[in-house]
């Protein structure tokens, strides 16, 4: 679509509902990545919006969209009164979600996610991969994949802290993957390294260096968790 051509005839008043289309979705973009105090504002606002009118299976992106800003004010006011490991029961699983979480885990250091979204990630990964060779199945997770979520193991915490659990389960379900009579070497690999990662954290003696790369594992200096609202609405 010529996006360039839209913009030229909408300046000659020509309108077309692909224009519209365009303009709302990037309103919504720059919204989602703004740092500005107003854009601070409107997010919360538009958080609070989804929050009334609830996740189901038809609008469910909007939904990971924000979860994804990783801004910690709209995510709360989106989540109120959900539980998060609970939040996507509603949509079905399927490989949109999927890799949408691990593109987000992907563009954020292993400091630097935001504690609610991960759970509801998390809850959403565990259903997902609960039943390992249908999970593969929906969407074949990569070794870099199974890296970008092990990063967020807390080696300061111990194994039933929340969000370490979750990590650990999810990686143990895909660690299932790896049976005797497998030939997929693809799948091997990847069980293998989410078993791998799973064996370093829990030998005191190993660190998660030993599976995966200090790159990966690098921390932001001053993580942010998005802009506060000058002012919120009941």
């Amino acid at each position: 679509m010529d996006f360039q051509k839209l913009k030229e005839d909408a300046r000659v008043g020509h309108i077309s509902e692909d224009y519209v289309d365009f303009l709302k979705h990037r309103m919504i973009t720059e919204l989602l990545d703004s740092t500005t105090a107003r854009g601070a504002n409107a997010l919360w606002a538009y958080a609070s919006f989804l929050n009334k009118l609830g996740i189901t299976p038809d609008n469910y992106p909007l939904y990971i969209n924000m979860l994804a800003s990783n801004n910690r004010f709209a995510i709360d006011i989106l989540l109120s009164g959900q539980e998060p490991e609970r939040y996507l029961d509603c949509v079905a699983p399927n490989p949109y979600i999927v890799k949408s979480t691990f593109e987000t885990f992907a563009e954020l250091k292993s400091n630097e996610i935001y504690e609610k979204s991960l759970r509801v990630f998390l809850g959403f990964l565990f259903k997902v991969y609960t039943s390992s060779e249908e999970g593969y199945q929906l969407y074949p997770v990569s070794i870099a994949e199974v890296n970008s979520l092990g990063k967020f193991l807390d080696e300061s915490q111990d194994q039933d802290w929340p969000l370490n659990r979750g990590i650990l389960d999810v990686l143990g379900a895909i660690s299932d993957l790896d049976r005797p009579h497998e030939t997929d070497i693809e799948k091997r690999n990847v069980a293998a390294q989410a078993g791998r990662i799973r064996s370093d954290y829990f030998d005191h003696k190993r660190k998660l260096t030993q599976s995966i790369t200090e790159v990966i594992l690098e921390k932001a200096k001053d993580p942010k968790f998005g802009t506060p609202p000058e002012y919120t609405y009941g």
